[in-house]
């Protein structure tokens, strides 16, 4: 069953996850153009969006609301508040899908007290949504139904995979997977300037990290092991990788890994505050 067919899919903010968004709906064909509505307070990002995406933008955000059966906030979390507070005002009966990190669904159902039981998904993607791999964790508000869930799960399903969880873990997916992409550029990064700065041209050391990390990531995903498995099985004994992952050890990496997750954790639960 197609819990999009026939519905109008409104997107408040145009920029590169509201953009990612609205291309998967079209390129898997879950929705037409013609069922896409965007607004932006950014004129540029509007023509950009209709010229790219043939989609209609509007010069007003409520008029994007009121033409949508489904509204997805696609905005910055220190926006989200005055975009909540202009909709709150008009908005009756729609679902409304925010992907701001660390802006929790009570929050957003709070600022939408106007509009009785609004129903309100929540939903944390990853960047990797702009070329259609990313991974989408998705929960529930309290009004919300699971035909509104199979929906938003539709809409995510279109730029990656998708996995619903309690919302109690969306701070812990906030910094893993969310900030997650951050992390892997920040290791790849540090491996091509080794590797430039001990003789080797950029092109071809950004050619063998890049393609490293991908093999990396569907061996581990196609086989199924354990990354520490599959870690072991290339770590000889008294080899080179072996020196490599002694560093590692004693420089405590494990340990930063764990300590910068636990800040990022901490930062999208100090969001949902502010």
């Amino acid at each position: 069953m197609r819990y999009l067919a026939g519905k109008k899919i409104g997107v408040i903010g145009l920029g590169n996850m509201g953009g990612a968004i609205i291309n998967g709906l079209i390129s898997s064909g879950a929705v037409k153009r013609a069922g896409i509505i965007g607004f932006d307070d950014d004129t540029a990002k509007r023509v950009v969006a209709v010229k790219k995406y043939g989609i209609l933008a509007t010069r007003s955000m409520l008029e994007t609301v009121a033409h949508s059966d489904i509204v997805i906030f696609a905005v910055k979390p220190q926006n989200i508040g005055e975009v909540l507070r202009e909709v709150s005002f008009y908005g009756k009966g729609r679902l409304y899908i925010s992907i701001a990190a660390g802006i929790n669904t009570r929050r957003i159902e709070d600022a939408l007290a106007r509009i009785r039981r609004p129903r309100v998904i929540r939903v944390m993607p990853n960047t990797p949504a702009l070329i259609g791999e990313g991974i989408s964790a998705i929960c529930k508000g309290r009004y919300a139904a699971a035909r509104d869930m199979k929906a938003a799960d539709e809409i995510f399903s279109s730029v990656g995979e998708t996995v619903n969880l309690n919302e109690r873990y969306f701070d812990l997916v906030t910094a893993v997977s969310g900030s997650g992409p951050a992390y892997f550029f920040y290791l790849k990064e540090a491996l091509i300037e080794t590797a430039v700065s001990l003789g080797m041209d950029r092109a071809t050391a950004k050619k063998l990290v890049s393609k490293t990390a991908l093999g990396a990531a569907q061996l581990l995903i196609e086989t199924g092991h354990e990354p520490g498995i599959l870690r072991q099985r290339v770590t000889s004994k008294g080899g080179t990788t072996e020196q490599a992952i002694k560093v590692f050890d004693r420089a405590g990496v494990k340990k930063i890994v764990k300590k910068a997750v636990t800040a990022a954790v901490r930062r999208s639960k100090e969001l949902s505050e502010e």
